[in-house]
């Protein structure tokens, strides 16, 4: 987790660990990034490793507290299996069809609802070698790559959920808030301040207004 104090270098980024809800980096809108270096690299592969121990198929880098608009996805959920994807400062365009499907995420762990999105959508990303990627998905590549969108734009897959289901949600909401406020009360995460000048700070080194 991005969670620690500003380090003598601004821009490193130190270990990274998932981040539930209501960390702040989940709800604060991603920013372009104007600088890949070794550090987003590693970061890259960690995020990769930090999918896989989770069993999950999609990460963004807010999920990890770092404020990036970037995220991996291999819908196969193991290493070695399936195509692992890197996708930099990615734009949807032509949504097509609809679809529903359950989803979770690894930062509302336990969480399951069925959510209504487009069935197709064109990604336009760069890769983490600077070279410009242009998709035409569908089936579950699609659903991921709009899943992981969502975060980095602050939105999670329940603000999406019709109202009836997002009022079944509401108490596994408030027991994740409850939990993380009880968590800093106790210092085993840091206060609110100061999590979020470490996103400041690793923004600031990286990205874009």
């Amino acid at each position: 987790m991005s969670d620690l104090p500003a380090a003598a270098d601004p821009a490193a980024i130190g270990p990274l660990t998932l981040v539930e809800f209501p960390h702040p980096a989940l709800r604060r809108p991603a920013k372009p990034l104007v600088r890949l270096d070794d550090a987003v690299s590693d970061a890259v592969e960690r995020m990769f490793d930090i999918m896989y121990d989770a069993q999950g198929i999609g990460l963004a880098a807010n999920q990890v507290a770092l404020p990036y608009r970037m995220f991996v996805v291999n819908c196969a959920g193991r290493r070695g299996e399936g195509e692992e994807h890197v996708f930099i400062n990615p734009v949807l365009s032509r949504p097509r069809g609809t679809a529903v499907q359950e989803e979770g995420c690894l930062s509302l762990p336990g969480v399951r609802m069925d959510v209504r999105r487009p069935e197709r959508v064109m990604v336009e990303a760069w890769s983490l070698e600077g070279e410009p990627i242009a998709l035409d998905l569908d089936g579950l590549l699609a659903r991921v790559v709009q899943h992981e969108f969502d975060h980095l734009e602050g939105r999670l897959f329940t603000d999406r959920l019709p109202e009836a289901a997002a009022l079944e949600v509401r108490d596994q909401l408030d027991e994740f808030a409850r939990v993380f406020a009880g968590r800093q009360s106790r210092g085993e995460l840091p206060p609110q301040a100061e999590l979020i000048a470490a996103l400041d700070r690793l923004e600031a080194a990286r990205c874009r207004e």
